[in-house]
């Protein structure tokens, strides 16, 4: 079976990347209705047809002569959550390439003598989405390896390449969203990101108390249970939830408050760490410490924010993953910190991000109009977009180089990401981005039907009942994978 799935994704490629006729050039497939059945089942879900739109394109080369599209409301502009990643993703393809790295870079004023370094260490970020605490310590290790022993002075932290980032339009977390700032979806950017702007913590029942437990945290970070316990069935408990940082001396101190159901037993709830300069001061002195370094000098051992000189030199430069490996994160397991990154990567700003996407949409002929990107992430009310647009954007993309990369980055029906438990019913022949905000559901992505046909399809959901629109959107994949 693995071996006829390679065949035919090889096959796929080769298709899509020897075509030498684009979207542009090909005549349009004929529009047709989806068939009532597939419009009944969104009804039957109490998801009415002004409620729903979608849009199904075949792609280039045609396995029928009389190649045909479907839609139903294509044009209404509804909000895409997540599956704006796909956009997000798609121009930093092509804005940085997929052999693009992040650097995280470590400066001072001059090379160390008899081991010792004069002056500030400065760490200075680019916005390395998936800068890790593991990376740090390789970093640092580094240092040590090139003779460093002792700094003679403060750890600066250089968070500055996103001092441009501010937006009008209020983030996430400032428009009480939905009330769960502490979770880790809510983790916000930061220049010198390090372990995703969150960390996790297991909940554990021991008589009657409950015990939180780090993952992973700083030896000087301390973890406080306000936990109560109560009865009732182990529901949708995370969200009401809270969790406050606060500094205490040279300790940090998290104390997580809320109620937990006893029949949860043993949970993990990821969490978001809004102040990433405490996380990394208290890395960096750990971690410094277990390599044998030292620190002296007045103001050695402390770790402040502030920018790098540029008469200064590298000492060590830590490149992040390929850009390439990275839509992979950020597509397969809808990462809202790492779209964020590279939305800002790629244009600064969220303002000019919505202009830039839009112009880049103008180019390959779709049509955007009422279209509005608040963020790259699509964690957002406002941003819109159409089904048909969105069809027509992957059909540009499948005809990229990178396509490859692209396609990878989508999560596979019933296999990997966020599709690992849904679409089954298609036997793996999809590679489909989710999206999920109260009152919306959404998928775009690809799919290849019996015929081998490969489809680009959108399907976006704006309704009170949008929670039950998973088995009609699955019963409209399947429909298009058997054919009529």
């Amino acid at each position: 079976m693995k071996a006829r799935r390679s065949f035919w994704m090889c096959g796929l490629l080769a298709a899509l990347l020897t075509t030498h006729t684009t979207p542009s050039q090909a005549a349009e497939p004929i529009a047709r209705s989806f068939p009532k059945p597939v419009l009944q089942a969104f009804q039957a879900k109490g998801i009415s047809a002004d409620e729903l739109t979608a849009h199904a394109l075949p792609l280039p080369p045609y396995v029928s002569r009389r190649a045909q599209a479907f839609v139903h409301g294509g044009q209404v502009l509804v909000n895409p959550a997540s599956v704006a990643k796909v956009f997000t993703t798609g121009l930093a393809l092509e804005k940085l390439g997929s052999n693009y790295r992040f650097k995280t870079g470590f400066h001072a004023q001059a090379e160390p003598k008899d081991g010792v370094l004069q002056g500030p260490l400065y760490i200075k970020g680019s916005g390395d989405p998936a800068f890790l605490s593991s990376d740090l310590w390789f970093s640092l290790r580094q240092l040590r390896s090139k003779g460093v022993r002792v700094i003679d002075g403060p750890v600066v932290l250089d968070d500055s390449a996103f001092a441009d980032q501010s937006s009008t339009a209020p983030t996430a977390s400032e428009e009480d969203f939905d009330d769960a700032p502490h979770r880790a979806y809510h983790a916000q950017p930061d220049a010198l990101l390090m372990n995703y702007g969150a960390m996790s913590i297991d909940l554990h029942i021991l008589d009657n108390s409950v015990q939180v437990l780090p993952e992973e945290a700083p030896k000087n970070w301390a973890f406080v249970s306000e936990v109560q316990l109560s009865p009732g069935a182990c529901g949708a408990w995370k969200n009401g939830m809270s969790i406050d940082f606060a500094k205490a001396g040279s300790h940090v101190v998290v104390t997580v408050k809320g109620t937990y159901p006893r029949r949860c037993g043993h949970s993990r709830l990821p969490i978001r760490v809004p102040v990433q300069d405490w996380l990394w001061e208290s890395w960096v002195k750990e971690i410094w410490a277990e390599l044998g370094g030292q620190f002296s000098g007045p103001q050695g051992g402390q770790v402040i924010k502030g920018t790098t000189p540029s008469n200064t030199i590298a000492l060590y430069t830590h490149f992040g993953q390929p850009l390439g490996d990275l839509v992979k994160q950020v597509n397969k397991w809808s990462s809202n910190v790492m779209a964020r990154h590279m939305e800002l990567a790629v244009s600064g700003s969220p303002e000019v991000f919505n202009r830039d996407m839009l112009a880049w949409l103008g180019t390959m002929g779709v049509g955007t109009k009422g279209w509005f990107f608040e963020n790259g992430s699509g964690l957002s009310r406002n941003t819109r977009i159409d089904a048909q647009g969105l069809t027509q954007f992957l059909r540009y993309m499948a005809t990229r180089a990178d396509f490859p990369d692209y396609l990878a980055s989508m999560p596979r029906a019933g296999v990997d990401g966020t599709l690992h438990r849904r679409v089954n019913n298609i036997g793996g022949y999809a590679y489909l981005k989710t999206g999920s905000l109260n009152g919306v559901r959404s998928l775009g992505g690809y799919l290849r039907d019996v015929e081998g046909q490969w489809w680009a399809v959108g399907v976006l959901v704006k309704s009170p009942r949008a929670y039950d629109s998973w088995p009609p959107m699955e019963n409209l994949l399947e429909f298009l994978y058997r054919g009529e």
